[in-house]
């Protein structure tokens, strides 16, 4: 569980600081008389959205999507891989629709549409934490 929650934190600082350089304007292409953020404050702003998502959602996905493979009893890596993975693009998404539903009062049923770019971040967050988590078990089987 710990393991979950710290991978949480390092994915969601990838995601803010990944995001931030996206999104951030240098100073030689800013237009005069524009406020433009800077990339730490980008990345801070992420990072309040985006860590309670991981670690609220995020965690308990992983919990529950980890019960549903065990009860499975996949053997073959290759199927277990791919399920995983839809399983994780799925909870993504997910958690980007729970979070859009909180946030805008439900108001964002109205026309989800409008939201689409938001659910390919929730799905790329997603996968994220899950090739982390694998990385995370490769390492520890190096050390040992």
């Amino acid at each position: 569980m710990i393991r979950k929650i710290l991978i949480a934190l390092v994915s969601s600082a990838i995601l803010c600081l990944s995001l931030a350089f996206l999104n951030y304007t240098p100073e030689i292409d800013r237009e005069p008389n524009v406020h433009y953020l800077s990339f730490i404050s980008l990345v801070m702003i992420y990072l309040i959205y985006a860590t309670p998502v991981y670690i609220l959602l995020g965690v308990p996905c992983s919990l529950l999507i980890d019960i549903i493979r065990r009860k499975i009893k996949i053997s073959n890596s290759l199927f277990k891989y791919f399920f995983e993975v839809v399983a994780y693009l799925i909870s993504g998404i997910l958690a980007i629709f729970l979070t859009l539903i909180l946030l805008s009062g439900g108001k964002i049923l109205l026309d989800i549409t409008d939201a689409r770019g938001l659910f390919q971040l929730g799905a790329i967050a997603s996968l994220l934490y899950y090739h982390i988590y694998i990385m995370s078990y490769l390492v520890k089987r190096k050390e040992k």
